[in-house]
This record gives C-alpha cells, structure tokens and sequence, in this order.
C-alpha cells in the first residue's frame, strides 16, 4: 500500500465557529493573531452567494488559522457543508488540517479504503488565486485536478483536506503562507508560537498504526514523548511540520475522558509557547476569558508534568481549549 506524500507542511489549521467576528477578536486581542492570506479567503467566502460562508485567515503563533462561519443553509455543489454539520453535531472545533500531496486522487483512494468518507470534493481551481500563478508559475491542468475533504476523524482523530498544487514552483507563489513558514508577512504580533496540538482518541495505538499506513515516513516523524498515567497515556508524532500529541483516557475521570465522552475523538486543545507568560496570560484575561486553571499533568500523574502551564476554556469561542506554556526553544533569544 503506498503511502502519502505531504508537500510543504501544512497549510492550514480549520475551524468551525459559529460567530466569526467573536473568534477572530478573543484571538487578535487574547493571542496576538493577525489577518494573513486575505485574498484567498474573500474569494472562498465568493464561492458561496449572498454571504452565505465567511471565512478568515489569521496567523497566530507563525500558523495559519482558517476560520469558517457557514449558513446552515448553504450547499456546494448540491451537498452541505461539513463545517456546518461538525457545528449542528459538536459546536466549534478543529475540523482538519490542509495539504498539498504528492497525489490527491491516490490519498483519497487509500483514506477510503480505509474507511473514511468524502465529504466534500470540487475543483482545485475553485478558488482564482489557488489556479492562476502567473505564466512562469503555472501548473497546466488544474481543471483535471480535484480537492477533497475527508472524514478521516475516526482513524486519526482529524479531517483532511487535499490537494495537489496547480504551481510549479513552491517558493514563487504569494498566495499561501503554510505553518512556519519563513518569510511571513508582517503580520499579528509575533509573541506566541504554535508549540502542538493535542487529540483524544479512543485507541492510541490503532489511530498510529492509521498514522503510519497513511502518511509516507517522510511526511510524519515516528511517535515519541510517549508517557503513561492513571488517567490516560500519549505520545506525540511529527506530521508535516505540525507537533501532534495523542492522548487515549484510561479512566471515565478527568479532562481527557470528560472531552471525548463530550465532543469525540478530535483537537481537545491548542498549545502555545510564549515569549512572557505572564505578559501573555494577562492579555488572555484582559480579553475576557472564561475560566483558566493551572494544567498539572493531564495524565494524572500529580508533581510530574514538570511545566507550568495554564489552559483556557475558551472552547465555545475558538473551537479549542488554549494551553499557553513557555517557549521550549530558543527561537527568540
């Protein structure tokens, strides 16, 4: 079974929310995010008439947030949207994560042998900007060139959208600034950075051997970090670029079993470093955020975690509990 080639890192972090305006503020003013990539996310939203899908780009943390606010009444292409179904179904969340691949019709072809279904799927050249790189730049053929959106979520704890570029060249192109990607327009106010991911699934070790059937070893590092405690057990994984931790409860107690029971297998929350935690807690709590708490160790292993850490229950405003910590490198110094 060949495996999936990632080009790029990865592009985009999506959410669903249901009040765009209210996310977008708490995440510029809490966590310093700024406007990136507008071009392409007005003409997402034109894809749909009358306003029906809004869509933002915000860089927070040197990655690339996809905001989505749709009409539950919209459709694309005859079929609803799955950013509306995931809000009808659980509220605000991290729906998928964005890739270019190597091939898109083969990765859609092994996800669904695998059990997952397809959304979603159109045209790669929907969008203008993502068609059209100019005459030196420009990939012939986009016409025959699908995105799709699949469901993925019950195999590795996300959806996945992909696609294959319609550019030549990587580093000619202005439209998309992937996670981490350097040079990074002026953007935000650069004191947080991306630090992972975390996920709760119900099987660790299936959902890392749907991770290594899936992705090739060249687009994903191998687990690492892995820890045991009484209330679950993690480890985490490199996937294009992005830090993922997994984590399976082990006890109907505790944050972990509380967010699978609750919303399923899927992002329980985001983690940030931070230049000054104390500085950026105090930003947190000036924007209005619900209750925050020292994390401990979500394993259960009390006096252990060795951090400190605070998370945010801002999840019914950005689709994911906040985690800020501080930075783990030295990236700033």
């Amino acid at each position: 079974m060949v495996s999936v080639s990632i080009l790029y890192g990865c592009c985009q972090i999506e959410l669903s929310v249901r009040d765009l305006q209210a996310t977008r503020a708490f995440m510029q003013s809490a966590l310093g995010a700024g406007a990136i990539e507008q071009q392409l996310a007005r003409e997402i939203g034109e894809l749909f008439p009358d306003g029906g899908y809004r869509v933002d780009h915000l860089d927070c943390g040197e990655a690339l947030f996809q905001l989505n606010e749709p009409s539950p009444s919209i459709l694309y292409n005859g079929q609803k949207s799955i950013h509306q179904a995931y809000l009808d179904r659980i509220g605000n969340c991290v729906t998928n994560l964005n890739f270019f691949v190597d091939d898109a019709a083969h990765a859609h072809d092994l996800l669904t042998r695998l059990g997952a279904q397809t959304h979603l799927q159109g045209p790669s050249c929907a969008a203008p900007s993502l068609a059209d790189y100019g005459p030196d730049n420009t990939r012939p053929g986009a016409d025959g060139r699908k995105f799709y959106f699949i469901g993925s979520r019950d195999l590795i704890g996300l959806d996945l959208e992909i696609m294959e570029p319609n550019f030549l060249r990587f580093s000619r192109q202005t439209v998309q600034y992937p996670c981490f990607m350097q040079p990074r327009p002026a953007t935000g106010d650069g004191t947080l950075r991306l630090l992972r991911l975390r996920l709760v699934v119900a099987d660790l070790e299936e959902t890392y051997r749907n991770l290594a059937k899936i992705f090739a070893p060249a687009s994903r590092s191998n687990a690492y970090g892995a820890r045991i405690g009484p209330l679950a057990k993690a480890f985490r994984i490199g996937l294009g670029g992005i830090e993922l931790e997994y984590c399976q409860p082990l006890s109907r107690e505790g944050y972990l079993a509380e967010q699978l029971h609750t919303f399923g297998p899927g992002v329980a929350a985001i983690e940030f470093g931070a230049r000054d935690l104390e500085r950026a807690l105090g930003r947190v709590r000036e924007a209005g955020a619900p209750r925050s708490m020292r994390e401990g160790d979500i394993l259960g292993l009390a006096g252990q975690s060795g951090r400190s850490a605070v998370r945010v229950q801002c999840r019914h405003l950005t689709g994911f509990d906040l985690v800020l910590g501080h930075r783990e490198d030295d990236v700033f110094s």
